[in-house]
């Protein structure tokens, strides 16, 4: 029986400022059901208050302590250690770290905003990892979608800088195993008794399977059918909206 469902956020519950239509009653239903609910995204744009605060313009009951962000796990991480971070100005508030832009033993890369990352900054961390760095990603993401369409997201740059490099980068967003059991420890259930409904057919449901949660693909945001069949990954339920979702 479900006692948890993990909400993905940006392509569940809206796609950039445009709210999905009936994501907001779908989160009542399920606080009105007794089921606990964790908004949980690999967004690198934006701190955790300022993603409640997105929430709260668009409707949706989910506060800033109902979330789980890739941040939080990266800085316990991290601990007494020095790092580069390669993000936008409005995540440091969660990813406050010693930081060194010399020698540093971590680099950590997340979103840096317009298209992505340029060629003299590939080649500024490539040049660390070379020296003995060790490279951190938010998450690996292929691409999202925002209100103008499909772009390129993190994983990209992630997979080049890896190539190059020789080394592996560890992940701590979806699809990591780690993030969605932390989650679920922090709910207080067993990941059997978790669904995770997202729009990423290998972040989202692949990610969720191999850590042993329940799953549930929307066809909204990013999903793409032929995508989804290419991948071979077969989700638990397939979902047209998030207006679809009850839990019996």
């Amino acid at each position: 029986m479900v006692q948890a469902v993990l909400l993905d956020l940006d392509g569940v519950l809206y796609v950039g400022n445009q709210v999905i239509n009936g994501a907001a009653q779908a989160v009542h239903r399920l606080h009105d059901a007794g089921i606990k609910v964790a908004g949980v995204t690999n967004t690198t744009t934006q701190a955790k208050h300022s993603v409640a605060q997105k929430l709260q313009k668009l409707g949706i009951p989910l506060g800033e302590q109902h979330l789980f962000t890739p941040a939080s796990l990266v800085k316990n991480y991290i601990g007494n250690k020095t790092a580069r971070l390669y993000i936008r100005d409005d995540l440091r508030t969660d990813l406050q770290v010693t930081q060194s832009n010399t020698k540093p033993d971590y680099i950590v890369m997340g979103d840096i905003g317009g298209l992505g990352y340029p060629p003299q900054v590939l080649h500024e961390i490539f040049l660390h990892l070379m020296q003995g760095t060790d490279l951190l990603a938010l998450h690996k993401n292929r691409f999202w979608k925002k209100e103008d369409g499909l772009h390129l997201d993190l994983g990209t740059w992630v997979a080049a800088l890896e190539y190059a490099s020789g080394k592996q980068a560890k992940v701590f967003g979806k699809p990591s195993q780690g993030f969605f059991l932390h989650i679920c420890q922090q709910l207080g259930v067993s990941p059997a008794q978790a669904l995770m409904v997202g729009d990423d057919i290998e972040s989202d449901i692949l990610g969720a399977q191999q850590a042993g949660l329940q799953t549930a693909l929307v066809q909204t945001g990013k999903y793409n059918a032929s995508f989804v069949q290419q991948t071979g990954i077969q989700p638990d339920t397939l979902l047209q909206s998030i207006d679809k979702l009850y839990i019996k």
